[in-house]
């Protein structure tokens, strides 16, 4: 019991210092510095909203090419069970698809419930919506939005969990997996931010959020594993 408490505490520790920073980050107002940028650099508008390159090829294209993905995840799975059902690392297949489909899942599931706005939909960026603060209570007659965290760059980052799935026997191909989700998710997170539909908060938020559950579940299907041996 005591090894599975020490086990927890650092990331607990990096949580919880997160958390802090994600405050610090909204008293300060520092998230709206870069999306003002964009904003003035695009003629006080989102002129890149409705782009090809931004919305058909990084939001549409590249959202249908992940779908594609994950059913080629889910289908290996499958055949890991069926085909090497004498395997000792097919769970570890399952671990990845569970930590993939756990991260969209967290990230949509807090869009949700925290109800942020986007920048486009904001008084100060030409929207109609005042700003509500993460920690306020939105007014009943004020719509919630769904813009936080961000979703489309979890398309990217939910694939840290390829770090987690090779980390023991490809370390190589483990960091090379790891530094790949990073750049896809920032760079299908910038997308969004210069068509005003994030902050750059939002996803650096999902990028740790898709950091922490492969990292988590990981360790307990990893640890689960080597007890039934």
């Amino acid at each position: 019991m005591a090894t599975l408490k020490n086990s927890f505490q650092r990331p607990l520790t990096v949580m919880l210092g997160f958390a802090a920073l994600i405050i610090v980050l909204e008293v300060s107002g520092l998230k709206f510095d870069l999306a003002e940028t964009f904003f003035s650099w695009e003629g006080e508008r989102w002129s890149l909203r409705n782009h090809f390159i931004t919305k058909t090829i990084l939001h549409e294209t590249v959202r249908w090419l992940n779908i594609v993905a994950v059913l080629g995840l889910l289908l290996v799975t499958v055949y890991q069970y069926i085909g090497r059902p004498f395997a000792t690392d097919k769970h570890r297949y399952a671990l990845l698809l569970i930590s993939v489909l756990f991260s969209f899942g967290l990230v949509n599931y807090f869009k949700y419930i925290l109800g942020m706005d986007c920048p486009w939909d904001l008084q100060q960026f030409g929207g109609s919506q005042p700003y509500v603060p993460l920690w306020q209570f939105r007014p009943e007659d004020q719509a919630a939005g769904r813009c936080f965290p961000a979703g489309h760059s979890s398309i990217g980052f939910a694939w840290i969990a390829l770090y987690f799935f090779w980390r023991q026997r490809y370390p190589h191909r483990a960091r090379k997996a790891f530094v790949t989700a990073l750049i896809i998710g920032f760079i299908l997170g910038l997308s969004q931010q210069l068509r005003g539909a994030h902050f750059f908060i939002d996803d650096v938020t999902t990028a740790f959020i898709c950091w922490c559950i492969p990292a988590i579940i990981f360790h307990i299907g990893d640890a689960n594993a080597s007890v039934q041996r």
